[in-house]
């Protein structure tokens, strides 16, 4: 169980998550990054960045790597739960826990994300805090978990598991940033998602 108290400030905003997540694969060396070893990278702390973790995860270029993308919605769905029973501490199945990747690779997946995470860092402020509180907190809670929930089915379709993934960043960066625009650009892309669904394909 990871505590999620501060020891040191969250980032607040894109390039820092990444900045951690680099470091946690540069600590791995050789080795491999866990799924454990992620999450605990900015757990302690926030739930903002620590929803962020799995669905950046997804958008990224190791999102393609058979079954990932499986284990991070299992991710996100865990987190997600655990906010709404507001509970003060992160809990992670050992068994999922110790899913792993190469850390090269996973090192150069966050770094193919940095040009994006420098663009979308202009645009991230606190604003509109009131929509990443209190109640809308809790609905943007669970939004993400019915996005999470759909993902599997529209992943099925290429290229269209980016719309759920980018609607989990965008909720994460409001939360994490306190910046309700993003929170807005979330519901537009939740509604994207519920389009993709009812789509008959």
């Amino acid at each position: 169980m990871t505590s999620i108290e501060e020891k040191r400030p969250a980032p607040t905003d894109l390039e820092g998550i990444l900045d951690e997540l680099s470091a946690v694969a540069a600590g791995a060396g050789e080795g491999e990054v866990s799924v454990a070893g992620v999450m605990a990278a900015l757990g302690e702390r926030s739930f903002g960045p620590l929803l962020l973790v799995p669905s950046l995860i997804g958008l990224s270029p190791v999102g393609a790597i058979p079954m990932l993308p499986a284990v991070m919605v299992a991710v996100e769905i865990l987190i997600i739960g655990q906010m709404l029973l507001g509970w003060k501490h992160f809990w992670i199945p050992p068994a999922l826990g110790r899913r792993a990747i190469d850390a090269h690779r996973f090192a150069r997946g966050m770094d193919a994300l940095r040009p994006v995470a420098r663009f979308v860092d202009t645009f991230l402020s606190p604003r509109l805090s009131f929509l990443t509180e209190g109640v809308f907190f809790y609905m943007i809670a669970v939004l993400c978990l019915l996005v999470a929930l759909v993902t599997p089915i529209i992943e099925l379709v290429p290229l269209a598991g980016i719309v759920p993934n980018a609607a989990v960043v965008a909720f994460s960066l409001a939360i994490t940033a306190r910046d309700g625009v993003w929170a807005l650009l979330a519901f537009a892309f939740t509604g994207a998602c519920a389009w993709l669904i009812a789509m008959p394909w």
